[in-house]
């Protein structure tokens, strides 16, 4: 037999694709698996957090609230008169109990965190036109408690700042403290909806019709409007739109035959006055 020895050709063993774009298949592969990942454990977390006991949150939760340096009694005791009310009309938990504390800024927001505890501010209080928007307020925030959604907020954010760190190789990203605590709270638009569908019942329960609840969503939709001349595209936010949260709540009145007649509680002169001169004793 015999063999013969061929020239060997150039280039046999060299790809004919560019090697930037090989590293970039390789790159993209690399985070689209990551994102995966990160995505199903943060839903994991999210689902699992559910389930862990109301007095391991508290705990939690003590770690990161600071303690209240006293506050007005007028706005205390409205507040807390009118937050009973919304508790009770709402059943929580055996062992759940919520915190309200008064936070004297002009900040027109409020958020319910770990524990049980929620933030209401001067700045969103001076705008409600009626005692049934505050409760509706109230109980909105209430419900994300009942639902567990700060811990199921939280344990996502902790999941995925936890893995982010092993990826970019940083012991520390600043995910725990009250900053890192209060920048994980962000509710999805469904949590969002199930808080405003039970927190329209309690009112209902409170007050015998629904009247005055959706004017909490004018007042946010006004000052939406007035800071950003309108509220945006909705796929660039985690909450619905006002005006669609409006229709929403609307729409659940008509499905379960729960009166709009009524005449919404006004609130006392003297909560806004003492709002006023809290505000005013604030800027001095």
């Amino acid at each position: 037999m015999k063999f013969e020895q061929k020239e060997i050709p150039e280039g046999i063993n060299v790809t004919q694709v560019h090697p930037l774009r090989e590293l970039a298949v390789l790159l993209g592969g690399a985070v689209l698996i990551i994102a995966v990942v990160v995505y199903v454990l943060g839903l994991s977390a999210g689902f699992l957090a559910r389930y862990i006991p109301f007095d391991m949150e508290l705990e939690l939760a003590s770690s990161f609230v600071a303690e209240e340096e006293g506050g007005n009694r007028t706005i205390d005791f409205y507040l807390a008169q009118v937050n009973a009310q919304v508790i009770e009309a709402m059943a929580l938990p055996e062992g759940m109990n919520i915190t309200l504390h008064y936070t004297d800024d002009d900040t027109v927001n409020a958020f319910a965190t770990l524990g049980g505890n929620i933030v209401v501010f001067r700045g969103l209080l001076e705008k409600l036109p009626n005692e049934n928007s505050l409760a509706m307020l109230l109980a909105h925030e209430i419900a994300h408690v009942k639902h567990r959604d700060p811990i199921v907020s939280v344990s996502r954010g902790v999941t995925v700042g936890a893995i982010m760190s092993l990826v970019l190789g940083q012991s520390d990203l600043g995910i725990l403290g009250n900053t890192g605590l209060y920048t994980m709270l962000h509710f999805n638009r469904e949590m969002e909806r199930e808080a405003d569908r039970e927190a329209l019942e309690a009112v209902y329960k409170i007050y015998g019709h629904t009247r005055g609840a959706d004017d909490l969503f004018r007042v946010l939709q006004a000052y939406h409007e007035e800071l950003e001349g309108d509220d945006g595209f909705e796929f660039l936010q985690t909450h619905p739109l006002d005006r669609k949260r409006i229709t929403a709540i609307n729409s659940h009145v008509e499905q379960n035959h729960w009166s709009t007649e009524g005449e919404p509680v006004a609130i006392p002169p003297s909560f806004f006055a003492a709002l006023k001169a809290s505000g005013q004793h604030t800027e001095k």
